[in-house]
């Protein structure tokens, strides 16, 4: 999957950010990284269960290579996915987190142009991927680090 085709931004309030950039900025860095983190994942699982659904491949090494690896048999035996396959670059800049995530096995581009896979997840996930950003932040911001 070629990166950046696909993009989702978490937003935080303006008044929270700027107070934590003064009285706590790492805190306030932890709370971006979890958020976008945990919405990653949340789009990574939403891309693996469509393609599980739609039944677009016969093994698991393209599943397992979506953002973070699992271990999903497949219905007929393959090579099994690596870290090497996956694509999960974590960025952090001063005011922005980036996360890059798909897959990296060669096929990975031919699928998500015929089927539209991270698109469709986006738009399935979407709802829980800001609600799982929103709790990270809170939790870290306001109800301690965990």
């Amino acid at each position: 999957m070629a990166k950046g085709d696909i993009t989702f931004e978490v937003k935080m309030d303006k008044r929270t950010v700027d107070f934590f950039k003064k009285e706590a900025p790492e805190k306030l860095r932890l709370a971006r990284r979890r958020a976008v983190e945990a919405s990653g994942m949340v789009w990574a699982d939403e891309a693996k269960q469509i393609t599980r659904d739609d039944d677009h491949i016969l093994t698991g090494l393209y599943i397992n290579s979506i953002g973070y690896l699992t271990s999903v048999p497949g219905k007929e035996p393959g090579r099994e996915a690596t870290q090497s396959d996956v694509i999960y670059e974590l960025t952090e800049e001063q005011d922005r987190t980036v996360l890059a995530i798909g897959s990296g096995v060669e096929y990975a581009a031919v699928l998500e142009g015929k089927y539209n896979i991270f698109a469709r997840a986006l738009d399935t996930a979407q709802d829980r991927m800001q609600k799982v950003a929103q709790t990270q932040i809170q939790t870290t911001l306001f109800g301690g680090t965990r």
